[in-house]
């Protein structure tokens, strides 16, 4: 029986660790924008939508995606993914373990 590798990157597993869960934070020029961006990321991920929430800052609008099912690397494609659409600015990803 071998021990585990405690040096090993724990995004680098075959799952997503069920504990985790990644907020996406994207930027947009007006809402349309921002919910077609996320509806096309979302359609080709396995990701799970647990929250989403827009608001008008200024001339932009700011999203708030909350997902589950997606280790980290899923998760940062899916965030390039979004901030590639068209009429996004940016998107970012942060990992979160544990929190709900």
């Amino acid at each position: 029986m071998t021990s585990p590798d405690l040096f090993s990157d724990p995004s680098a597993t075959a799952e997503a660790d069920p504990q985790a869960h990644h907020v996406v934070l994207v930027s947009a020029s007006h809402p349309r924008a921002a919910l077609l961006a996320i509806e096309a990321s979302l359609a080709v991920s396995e990701a799970e939508l647990c929250g989403l929430s827009l608001k008008p800052v200024g001339r932009i609008v700011e999203g708030v995606m909350r997902l589950r099912g997606l280790d980290d690397r899923a998760a940062e494609r899916l965030a390039e993914r979004l901030a590639g659409r068209l009429g996004v600015h940016s998107a970012r990803v942060e990992h979160h373990w544990g929190l709900k």
